[in-house]
């Protein structure tokens, strides 16, 4: 009897795994030759026992081989790995990509900021509106299109801000909206690339109201401008990006307009372009007001712009009396050209005027024309303003803009004496000691002219018109007989011309060739001039002759009606009790026997009072408002307008019937 052998666990795995095998096999096919028999001894080898010294597997390395097999194995988890692994490095290369392009940007590019409190802010945004008018019309053709440039300068790999740009041309006369006007030059044209845009409308209404209701009463033009958000263009060869950004929750207090920013980015080693660029933008925005004289009203602290820039006024067409004009032109063209002489002896560097008359005597007139005649702004206050306190006032007189009158108007209405002027109830927080302080204070500006106006000099306090800070004082008054003789000649005499001329009945051309010497004969003002001017007529076969009678004539109705506005004057003031100079009857004085001994100090008070106030302006006569109105009605006609002129006074001194 055999004895009983333990059954192999690795055995019994291989029966049961071979056995299937073998059945599978053994009904499939029978194996023939060599493969019969090498199944045979494969399946023998397989029915042999194992001994009991072989080595059984380590449990671990199964696992590993299991989990191993397993990766392999399944699609989804070794996907899902890849997938990991390429995530994580497009990642790491995106985070170095912005790490290398923030190092790169704050090594290689430079940035400008200019806010819109700044000054230099209304001057790039007209520079850029300016430039997206040009880009405008050179796609429409009217003007000259620019040459054209290869690769490298496209790229923007080519500095060119040392190179003069040529001006381009214009074609039927059309303005250049890149021309400066004072030097003749052009700023560097640039084409904006920009998706964001807004529109910028420019409305000029006729000059004359004839026009029909179905027609348009003006000429609009529209010009589509960066508007916020991100732009670019080239200028002198170099990429820029322009960037526009509104802050909706922040806004301006003065005058509710939005926040805004306008940053430029480029090259580093482009920064030098930035200070050319902002020159150019600061000269072609005083260039678009040249010839025009810009009004700055107070908007809280701060002084603004109002309205558009006025067309400036000829000097010579304000008439004063003799020689007062050139007085005032010639004191404060000195005062401009002597701020070295006032810093050696310690002077504060600010002058002073004080402008009074009777209304309409040309006092606001006269300070429009210096203003254009000396290429000033005027800076327009209001001392009655809401709002307005003695910082306020202080700050506005020592912040002035550059080249600016300061005008004070009507002081007499704000003050009486050393008391606010209340109207309805309302008091300004103006005070008297605040205006003298802004004027002539330690905190008070200096580089700057004041000039205030008055109808009624004797009621402003002594104090206010104390030399250094009022250093001239000159009375413009009503109308005076040299001044109607020059304010006619002025109005009339061009006319009267161009009338003459047309009587000559002189050939087309010759008409045509003698226009532009009545134009340059109008300009003559003095003895010298005129002679030059008539001496030029004679180009023209009759027509000095034909100009210098007709001169005569309006000199004699000049003169003559010069003394007929004089007698009118005189006739005013006696009817109204005032002596033949405008001004009140002196009183007679009381002898010295009925004087009372006890009333001498009280007197000699009231004489040291008078002899500090200044005396009231001499008035009720003919204004110079007036005379102008009255040629304004006849343009034409002189002696239509003397003849109305005598008629109305006439009718006026008639006493009504019963």
């Amino acid at each position: 009897m055999k004895k009983n052998e333990p059954a192999s666990p690795l055995k019994d795995d291989d029966a049961l795994r071979s056995q299937p095998a073998q059945d599978a096999s053994s009904s499939s096919y029978q194996p023939s030759g060599s493969e019969g028999s090498a199944s045979a001894k494969g399946s023998s080898d397989l029915q042999r026992p194992v001994s009991s010294t072989s080595t059984v597997a380590d449990p671990s390395s199964g696992s590993n081989s299991l989990i191993s097999s397993m990766i392999a194995d399944n699609p989804i988890f070794s996907g899902g790995l890849g997938l990991m692994v390429f995530g994580g490095a497009v990642a790491m290369l995106r985070r170095g990509v912005k790490v290398a392009a923030s190092t790169a940007q704050r090594r290689l590019l430079i940035s400008l900021e200019i806010p819109s409190k700044d000054r230099a802010h209304p001057w790039f945004l007209h520079w850029m509106a300016a430039q997206s008018r040009a880009q405008s019309m050179r796609e429409r053709g009217l003007l000259g299109k620019p040459k054209k440039e290869g690769l490298v300068d496209f790229l923007g790999l080519r500095d060119r801000s040392g190179e003069q740009r040529p001006g381009s041309s214009s074609k039927g006369g059309v303005d250049n909206p890149l021309m400066i006007a004072s030097s003749g030059s052009l700023v560097s044209p640039v084409r904006i690339l920009s998706h964001e845009l807004s529109v910028e409308t420019n409305y000029t209404p006729h000059a004359s109201a004839s026009t029909s209701n179905a027609e348009e009463r003006g000429k609009a033009s529209f010009s589509l401008v960066p508007g916020p958000g991100t732009h670019w263009f080239r200028y002198r060869g170099v990429w820029m990006r322009l960037t526009r950004e509104r802050d909706g929750k922040m806004v301006d207090l003065t005058t509710g307009a939005p926040w805004e920013t306008v940053t430029l980015t480029t090259l580093f080693a482009y920064a030098h372009l930035f200070p050319q660029m902002l020159d150019e933008a600061r000269q072609l925005a005083l260039s678009s007001t040249e010839g025009k004289t810009v009004i700055y009203t107070s908007w809280g602290p701060e002084w603004r712009p109002f309205g558009q820039p006025r067309r400036t006024r000829e000097l010579g067409s304000v008439v004063l009396g003799r020689g007062k004009k050139e007085a005032i032109v010639d004191d404060v063209k000195r005062f401009l050209e002597r701020d070295r002489w006032y810093a050696e002896r310690g002077i504060p560097y600010r002058r002073g005027y004080l402008l009074h008359g009777a209304p309409g005597s040309g006092k606001s007139s006269f300070i429009t024309a210096l203003a254009g005649h000396l290429d000033f702004n005027i800076c327009l206050l209001n001392l009655s303003e809401r709002g307005l306190t003695d910082d306020k006032l202080n700050h506005l007189l020592s912040n002035a803009p550059d080249r600016s009158i300061l005008l004070l108007e009507d002081v007499d209405a704000a003050f009486l004496g050393r008391q606010q002027a209340a109207e309805d109830g309302y008091q300004a927080s103006v005070t008297f000691s605040g205006l003298l302080n802004a004027l002539d204070g330690v905190a008070s500006g200096e580089s700057r002219i004041i000039f205030m106006t008055t109808n009624h000099i004797e009621r402003l306090d002594p104090a206010l018109i104390r030399p250094g800070r009022v250093d001239m004082i000159a009375e413009l008054g009503d109308a005076e007989e040299e001044q109607v003789v020059e304010l006619m000649m002025r109005f009339y005499r061009t006319t009267m011309r161009e009338m003459a001329l047309k009587s000559l009945e002189l050939p087309p051309a010759a008409i045509e060739a003698a226009k532009p010497l009545l134009t340059q004969a109008a300009e003559a003002t003095d003895h010298a001039s005129t002679e030059i001017a008539y001496k030029s007529l004679e180009a023209v076969a009759g027509l000095r002759e034909a100009v210098e009678q007709t001169d005569a004539r309006l000199s004699q109705l000049a003169n003559e009606f010069g003394q007929i506005v004089v007698a009118e004057a005189q006739q005013r003031r006696a009817a109204v009790g005032l002596g033949l100079d405008g001004r009140p009857l002196a009183a007679p004085a009381p002898p010295a026997s009925q004087s009372n001994p006890d009333a001498t100090g009280a007197s000699s008070t009231t004489d040291l009072q008078r002899a500090l106030r200044p005396a009231p302006a001499a008035s009720g006569g003919v204004s110079m408002a007036e005379l102008q109105g009255l040629f304004i009605r006849f343009p034409d006609d002189p002696q239509a307008a003397a003849k109305a002129f005598m008629g109305e006074n006439a009718w006026r001194r008639t006493p009504a019937g019963p």
